[in-house]
């Protein structure tokens, strides 16, 4: 097996950090790793910006070992360090999800800081020479591909039996397990279906398993929740939780089709009408205990914050915002129609899940019961990242609203649609959230396409958080990073 290339990233700050690195990538390559490394690789008369091009290019894998200067020189694109993050930068607009590139913390201070365009990036912490072999074993295992974990097979559901025949469209389907729920080779099977353009076959497996599904929801209800109550908000959330498990084959395929890249399979937003319409199906009861009849809710809240959190984990701000806009019944029987941003329901189910802030913590936490959405993101923090990105584009299209109908002298009385408890979420993913919105084209489309200007969103950004820090709720929430309180000072 080819040896995995890598290139180190890193400024020259000293003569003992220069020394550091260079024993750091000696024991890299002691362990079978060609590590490409200026100090050993550049010499008089070499061509210092073809060797960061190539070394970038190159290499399987980009170090960039951060310390106070080269996030700085990073940031402002200052010397060797700035331009590489030029190279970077280029390359993960290109493939915004690459982990080709890791942070390595090598900071004196107690902040764990990234250059800007790395802030999304899960770092290895080299801060803490004491627990130097620790994160170098965890490195190695990255480099060389071989987790130090291996995540166990998902086990058998016995309740549904989803895929019956051998073919679909031609192709060999042999590899769907039977008598299981959306496995990893059945995800698989339907990435590769959407990324093909196999039209034919996607319609094929949604026709086959889409009416077993919302029957199977049906006749849940029917034998396990009527007549049954909740006695608290985490009975509901076990309630929420099996629904969820029912239809998680549609989810996942819905959020394949996205993922996958082809157009064809992009606009997946008809998947919420679906879930929706669950209420108006036969044996669906409307009448009875509200966090049942209004499970076809909590449901919708589920898949617009997943789709909505793909979309911008892949750079689709669009995607995300034309699902966001759609209208839909504001409640059960209703003529009238909201936006999704605009309709409480499908902004936190207050009914099934408890609450506007207990639906945010049952979605925050869904990466450690789902399995599933490991298939999607790769880990917890990487979904708490998308999916605080997502509800802050939200709210800054409401902010934009409320400037466009001149409600913002009257803050302190305005009742915002979109809350922002993801204000409770760690300062680290806060940190790193605002990224996947600043570096996205379509960013300015939620003012501008309401006539209002950036500088007017600039001024009233501040005072839009302390709404939202002040209004709804006490909590304990750590202090909001400088990258979000200053979001549009990186947008302008």
């Amino acid at each position: 097996m080819e040896p995995p290339k890598v290139f180190a990233s890193y400024s020259h700050d000293s003569n003992e950090h220069k020394e550091w690195v260079r024993e750091f990538c000696s024991k890299l390559r002691e362990n079978k790793v060609d590590v490409t490394l200026d100090q050993w690789d550049l010499g008089p008369g070499d061509d210092r910006i073809v060797f960061m091009e190539e070394g970038v290019r190159d290499s399987d894998r980009v170090l960039a070992i951060c310390t106070d200067a080269y996030v700085r020189k990073a940031n402002t694109r200052e010397k060797g360090a700035g331009y590489e993050g030029y190279i970077i930068t280029a390359e993960l607009v290109e493939n915004l999800g690459t982990d080709k590139f890791i942070p390595i913390i090598r900071q004196s201070s107690d902040t764990r800081k990234t250059p800007t365009f790395l802030a999304p990036k899960v770092y290895i912490d080299f801060s803490d020479d004491d627990q130097f072999d620790t994160s170098f074993e965890q490195l190695l295992h990255e480099i060389h591909d071989a987790p130090l974990h291996l995540k166990p097979p998902l086990g058998e559901n016995p309740l549904f039996n989803y895929f019956t025949e051998p073919e679909l469209s031609g192709r060999n389907l042999l590899h769907i397990p039977k008598k299981n729920e959306f496995s990893p080779d059945a995800y698989r099977l339907v990435l590769e279906l959407a990324r093909s353009g196999d039209a034919s076959g996607w319609s094929q497996l949604v026709e086959r398993i889409r009416p077993n599904i919302f029957r199977a929801l049906v006749s849940w209800r029917q034998e396990e929740l009527d007549g049954q109550r909740a006695e608290n908000t985490e009975q509901r959330h076990q309630v929420v939780d099996k629904a969820v498990d029912i239809v998680s084959p549609l989810i996942s395929m819905a959020l394949s089709g996205i993922k996958s890249g082809n157009e064809r399979f992009s606009d997946q937003g008809s998947l919420l009408d679906d879930l929706l319409n669950i209420q108006s199906m036969e044996g669906w009861k409307r009448v009875g205990y509200m966090p049942w009849i209004e499970i076809p809710y909590a449901l919708g809240y589920i898949y617009h914050n997943l789709h909505g959190s793909l979309c911008l984990h892949i750079n689709r701000l669009d995607l995300a915002f034309s699902l966001a806009q759609a209208k839909f019944p504001s409640s059960i029987n209703s003529q009238f129609t909201r936006s999704v941003w605009e309709n409480y329901k499908l902004m936190g189910s207050y009914e099934s899940l408890g609450g506007y802030r207990e639906s945010w913590e049952y979605l925050a936490n869904a990466f450690e019961r789902w399995e599933w959405l490991s298939l999607i993101f790769k880990n917890d923090q990487e979904y708490r990242i998308a999916l605080v990105a997502y509800h802050m584009a939200l709210g800054i299209h409401e902010l934009a609203t409320v400037i466009a109908s001149e409600k913002q002298k009257e803050l302190d009385e305005y009742n915002t649609k979109v809350r922002f408890y993801f204000l409770t979420e760690k300062c680290e993913i806060k940190q790193r959230a605002p990224s996947l919105l600043v570096h996205n084209s379509e960013l300015s489309e939620l003012w501008t396409c309401i006539g209002i200007r950036g500088r007017q969103m600039k001024s009233s950004w501040e005072d839009w958080i302390k709404l939202h820090e002040s209004s709804y709720w006490n909590y304990d929430s750590p202090e909001n990073p400088p990258e979000f309180v200053n979001f549009f000072d990186s947008v302008y």
